[in-house]
């Protein structure tokens, strides 16, 4: 009877649709594991050869894929731009704490200090890092995320020191502009570590002047 091959069909196309959801995780656990090890293989031939002196091939080779599997996770700009990627995510500052005695200028000031510690750990990879930014190739989804999530910290902080939202909203998208500008400049060689972390801080102590008659 046709419900009864209706029955006997359901329990098999369940086991199917099972079986290809287990497949599908298990090649897409496997896909990320593939480009976890490739990205670390970038990092440490990038940090032993230097961005110019490390190959896809190299970087192949050390994490044990095709140079195909390294080209469908990003070129040579791409995955320097990934290692940094994680590195910054993994120091990006907590927001302000409600009972934080710390001030809104020393917060602004001192919020890019992790970044620029990481670049100066390899300033010739940093350089390569931000001229790969400058260029705007690839296009780099991580920086979008990671502005706006340091503008919202740095607008909290400010409201927190009483200044209105909007104005907070202003100054912490200066703070963050001046950041990138700072490093260009880093990046350039016309400026040191110590000059940069000054700038930020000339910047924060800036957008952190409020009267109440500017309202």
């Amino acid at each position: 009877m046709l419900t009864d091959t209706i029955a006997s069909v359901q329990p098999r196309r369940y086991l199917l649709n099972m079986f290809t959801e287990r497949v599908q995780a298990t090649r897409a656990e496997r896909k990320r594991r593939t480009t976890t090890h490739i990205i670390e293989a970038a990092e440490r031939l990038f940090q032993e050869r230097g961005f110019q002196g490390t190959t896809v091939r190299q970087i192949a080779a050390e994490a044990g894929v095709s140079v195909g599997a390294v080209m469908a996770v990003g070129d040579k700009e791409s995955l320097l731009s990934l290692v940094y990627d994680q590195a910054i995510a993994a120091r990006i500052p907590a927001p302000p704490a409600a009972e934080s005695a710390a001030s809104a200028v020393d917060y602004l000031a001192h919020y890019f200090d992790p970044f620029l510690d990481l670049f100066a750990e390899n300033d010739e990879l940093a350089r390569s890092y931000f001229r790969t930014l400058t260029r705007g190739q690839p296009e780099n989804a991580a920086l979008g995320a990671l502005r706006t999530l340091t503008e919202d910290n740095l607008t909290a902080a400010m409201v927190k020191a009483g200044i209105p939202t909007p104005r907070a909203r202003h100054g912490a998208q200066v703070m963050f502009t001046s950041y990138l500008g700072e490093l260009m400049l880093l990046a350039a060689g016309s400026t040191d570590r110590q000059q940069t972390a000054t700038g930020i801080r000339r910047t924060a102590e800036f957008v952190t002047v409020y009267d109440e008659d500017d309202r």
